[in-house]
């Protein structure tokens, strides 16, 4: 190697998440550009420019997208005021307050 070079190694990361079926037909149909979840330890390993292949639930029909950016916030309630289009009726369905409180949240921008 000459003096001044260097060698950079990339190593971009896999993921798997299952949705429901709305919100991955929005996210196929590209109406859909933000996944909200915990920042849980398995969320925090993700990052800008690794691949997410997400799964219906409903088929087992996957489709990949890659990771734009993170974005972290410390609740629900602050990410939806950035995000409002991702406000769901309840997302204590799937989360609770104490995993919220415990965790933060995230929301994954998608390519």
């Amino acid at each position: 190697m000459e003096s001044g070079e260097s060698v950079h190694n990339v190593y971009m990361n896999c993921y798997t998440m299952r949705l429901h079926p709305e919100p991955f037909e929005r996210i196929k149909s590209g109406d859909k550009n933000i996944e909200c979840r915990l920042n849980d330890e398995k969320r925090r390993q993700l990052g800008v420019g690794d691949t997410i292949v997400f799964q219906n639930r409903e088929g087992g029909e996957e489709l990949e997208r890659k990771i734009a950016a993170l974005h972290t916030f410390p609740d629900f309630e602050s990410m939806f005021e950035k995000f409002p289009e991702e406000k769901i009726n309840d997302v204590y369905q799937y989360y609770t307050p104490e995993e919220e409180k415990e965790c933060g949240v995230v929301a994954i921008e998608l390519e």
